[in-house]
């Protein structure tokens, strides 16, 4: 039996003007979306600045509230009323969350992977 065990990420929970907003795993069928919102705004914070930040806010607000529906606990209502500054906020934090659990994921498969070839050599 193999030493691989699939980790599945919890929750976090961080504050958003005052509430408590959970931040959840991205699912498979959203992985496209956060994919390319993730690297987006990864290069953004790169080379970016404040007016930059606030530009993207506004021109994707729509491709952000879409991501913040399905990777957190916010609904549609509260994302309508959400700053497009917090929103990019919120999106790194998901960004950083899940990117992190990938950070921990990812390392013990490639061993466990190496460790199944190498045996069967």
């Amino acid at each position: 039996m193999s030493e691989l065990q699939i980790l599945f990420p919890e929750p976090v929970t961080v504050g958003v003007m005052g509430r408590a907003v959970q931040i959840l795993p991205v699912k498979l069928r959203h992985f496209e979306r956060y994919g390319k919102a993730a690297s987006a705004l990864v290069e953004l914070f790169a080379t970016a600045s404040v007016q930059q930040i606030n530009r993207y806010a506004a021109t994707h607000s729509k491709e952000l509230r879409g991501l913040l529906r399905v990777t957190t606990s916010l609904n549609r209502w509260q994302l309508w009323r959400l700053p497009s500054t917090v929103a990019v906020q919120l999106l790194a934090e998901v960004v950083r969350v899940n990117s992190g659990f990938f950070g921990e994921a990812l390392p013990a498969m490639v061993r466990a992977l190496s460790g199944e070839l190498s045996s069967s050599d």
